[in-house]
């Protein structure tokens, strides 16, 4: 593509020879490098509409009969074209790593909004471009977050935290009703292995994951810059391309929604860290917590979806934060804050699960010398009040084994800095 930088690629990794198929308009290319591969497709010309979209299959609504290229943005996830045709602006996006086959799913089951995708073009089972109506994007929850934290505004900072965790919380209550799995932690841990093992990794995270954390059609990546506020000042999602790190670990299953909310929370917490605010970051996550249970269905967000010693939300952020050091190894861009600082607590914590166990096992032998002392008293050998005080002891012990588990509003460097 002459004249136009092509930043989504990454900027470490060689061009390598291909000789896969590509649509009509388009090149297929392969770069490799640092032990990882990624494929793309890129417009031959990205100045000719007709060109670009003579191969592809359309669908829903787009722009038909004479196009005109207005604008052309370069971005992190792939080109964005501003289109005139027939006196209406359309908004173009082209995803040079397509996408995980499932996004024509969310944007059918999505609330309807400006800021889902009216239509497309596809090539074979890829979506090549998404195309939507052209909103100028003034008023998203990233840049009135930026504000707000720079001021250390708590009130403004923890409503709009709320407001954008709700708008999450619509989504999934929407695409619920549409198709929900069984959760599949199998797969969820052997994607966390090829991360770390990829990324040569010091930490192991594996996790049993509860039957609350089942899977839907889930978004993925999350950000507050995907947040759109309307008219009411309520905000909606934004359907987009998917982020760098999808093409260089594909996804081979489907997520839960607490991964969503997952990537939204560790959002905060960069955010957080680039303003150096001086806000609580415990109270910012409740309010996050808070906004998105207000309206998601309350099997999602559960707090036994949360349970840290079941995967929780702890589970997904770190692999937010494996898939930033991936994205940043792409590019050599150096050590991505604060997903490096944060991952450097996560062996303390894992300590920390471990060392509770004791506390299970004995609320487990005292169950035991209970039901066996209340096997004895029927059997006319023991009295009533050992089984009574064996529960007790149990029961003590279990629920010093559940306060044990780190609440998901407090962050693992937190908790664990000491």
């Amino acid at each position: 593509m002459s004249g136009i930088e092509s930043v989504w690629r990454p900027a470490s990794m060689r061009q390598i020879e291909s000789d896969s198929e590509a649509p009509e308009g388009f090149e297929h290319i392969v770069v490799a490098g640092i032990g990882m591969k990624a494929e793309l497709i890129e417009p031959i010309d990205a100045s000719d509409w007709n060109s670009m979209v003579a191969g592809l299959e359309s669908w829903g609504d787009f722009p038909e009969g004479e196009v005109i290229i207005e604008e052309t943005i370069s971005t992190k996830r792939g080109l964005v074209l501003k289109l005139s045709s027939s006196g209406k602006f359309w908004c173009a996006e082209l995803l040079p790593w397509g996408s995980d086959g499932r996004l024509r799913a969310r944007i059918s089951l999505a609330p309807e909004s400006n800021s889902v995708p009216s239509g497309g073009y596809v090539f074979g089972e890829h979506d090549v471009i998404l195309v939507r109506e052209w909103t100028e994007r003034e008023k998203t929850a990233n840049l009135e977050l930026e504000t707000a934290l720079q001021f250390d505004d708590s009130k403004v900072v923890n409503d709009i935290l709320f407001r954008s965790a709700a708008a999450l919380g619509r989504y999934h209550s929407a695409v619920e009703s549409g198709r929900v799995t069984p959760p599949d932690p199998q797969r969820w841990n052997k994607r966390l292995e090829g991360l770390e093992a990829r990324l040569r990794a010091n930490t192991i995270w594996r996790a049993p994951h509860t039957k609350q954390t089942m899977c839907i059609p889930s978004l993925g990546d999350v950000r507050f810059s995907d947040l759109e506020a309307d008219k009411d000042g309520e905000y909606d999602i934004r359907i987009g391309p998917p982020r760098l790190a999808d093409c260089l670990a594909k996804p081979n299953c489907e997520f839960p929604a607490i991964r969503d909310f997952a990537s939204l929370l560790h959002d905060l917490n960069c955010l957080h860290y680039d303003s150096r605010s001086q806000l609580d970051l415990t109270e910012l996550r409740s309010s996050l917590i808070e906004g998105w249970r207000s309206t998601a269905p309350p099997q999602l967000c559960s707090e036994k979806a949360f349970y840290t010693p079941r995967g929780g939300v702890f589970f997904w952020e770190y692999e937010q934060m494996l898939l930033d050091v991936l994205e940043a190894v792409s590019h050599q861009s150096g050590k991505p804050e604060p997903a490096v600082s944060i991952i450097k607590y996560v062996p303390s914590m894992q300590s920390s699960m471990f060392n509770s166990r004791i506390l299970a096992a004995f609320s487990y032998i005292f169950g035991f010398f209970s039901a066996s002392s209340f096997y004895q008293m029927v059997l006319g050998n023991s009295t009533g009040i050992m089984p009574v005080a064996f529960a007790f002891i149990s029961f003590g012990f279990f629920r010093l084994y559940k306060k044990s588990a780190l609440p998901p509003e407090k962050p693992i460097f937190v908790a664990y800095k000491d």
